[in-house]
Parts: C-alpha cells; sequence; structure tokens
C-alpha cells in the first residue's frame, strides 16, 4: 500500500508534457527535376558515387593540398610512419596511426582507440587517404582497412617525400 501512495506521488510531483506543435508542410508532387534529400551524409554520398574513392585511385598532390588547406570531418589524413618519422615532418591536418600496430588498433571499440591516438575511430564509410614517406607502408594500410571493412580509402603514393618536393616548390 505505501509502494502505491509513493508511485502516486511521484505521479503527481512528475512534469505534465507539453502540448507539441505539429507544423503542416503543404503537399508537393516529386518529379524528375524534384530535388531528393538523402539520409546518408554528404561525404559518404560523394565518395560512393566518385569512383577515384571506389577504385582505390592514387591521390595526387593537386588533389591532397586543398584538402589539407581546408581541414574537415569530410576526409580524414592519415599518417602510417612511426612517431619518430612523424616528429621530423607530417602533412597538415594529418593524424598518426602507426603501421605496426595498425590491425590491432582499428580492432578497438571507440573508447579505447580515442584513449590510445587521441583522435576519433573512423567510421567504415569515412573517406580515408592513407600516407607515409614513400607510399608502401600506406598501400598495405589500405589493403588492412579494406580488410577490416573499410569502404573509401585510399593511398597518397608520393606520399611525405613527395610532398616535402612539390610543397617546397610551390612556397618558392
Amino acid at each position: 500500500m505505501s509502494f502505491r501512495r509513493s508511485v502516486a506521488q511521484v505521479a503527481r510531483l512528475a512534469p505534465r508534457a507539453l502540448p507539441t506543435a505539429r507544423v503542416v508542410l503543404p503537399a508537393t508532387r516529386l518529379t524528375a527535376s524534384t530535388p531528393r534529400l538523402f539520409t546518408t551524409s554528404l561525404p559518404a554520398f560523394r565518395t560512393a558515387i566518385d569512383p577515384k574513392w571506389t577504385n582505390e585511385t592514387p591521390v595526387t598532390y593537386e588533389e591532397l593540398k586543398p584538402i589539407t588547406q581546408n581541414p574537415s570531418d569530410k576526409v580524414l589524413l592519415i599518417d602510417v610512419r612511426e612517431p619518430t618519422e612523424v616528429a621530423l615532418g607530417s602533412i597538415p591536418s594529418s593524424v598518426n596511426l602507426p603501421l605496426n600496430g595498425f590491425e590491432k588498433s582499428l580492432s578497438l571499440d571507440e573508447g579505447d582507440f580515442t584513449r590510445t591516438h587521441g583522435f576519433h575511430k573512423p567510421e567504415k564509410t569515412q573517406p580515408i587517404i592513407f600516407y607515409c614517406l614513400a607510399g608502401v607502408r600506406a598501400q598495405t594500410a589500405v589493403e588492412l582497412a579494406k580488410r577490416a571493412g573499410f569502404k573509401y580509402v585510399r593511398n597518397y603514393k608520393g606520399s611525405y617525400g613527395d610532398w616535402q618536393k612539390k610543397d617546397a616548390k610551390n612556397d618558392d
């Protein structure tokens, strides 16, 4: 009986639900020229139709430079070199995920991954560009990521060596 009273008392103290506003939109007819809204994110949708991402076409300096000048969550740039190599220089806006622990890192849950690496674990549909010093380790990372279920991964084939040469040339 006391249980019933306490439930009744709690029910009286609970906030009452406020009436919700209803929005009525005018009826529209979909035609071939009507723009459509997609529920997938823009980066995933854009890369899904871009054959460069599905065919693993290597990334060029000219394609990568604008990505580094306007960093966003649309494309993740991952340096797979060892931390000692990264300390000597890296491509702007990149994050480090060394190849020696790459597979283990991809198997971590989101929390452990973030604590270990200092950035969020990429989604399987997030576009990722890998690079190293010359492109060999980055290609290995592409293959491992594909095997782990990542759909849109590419290799900056010239990698950091190419970046240094071309970026220095552009600064002159």
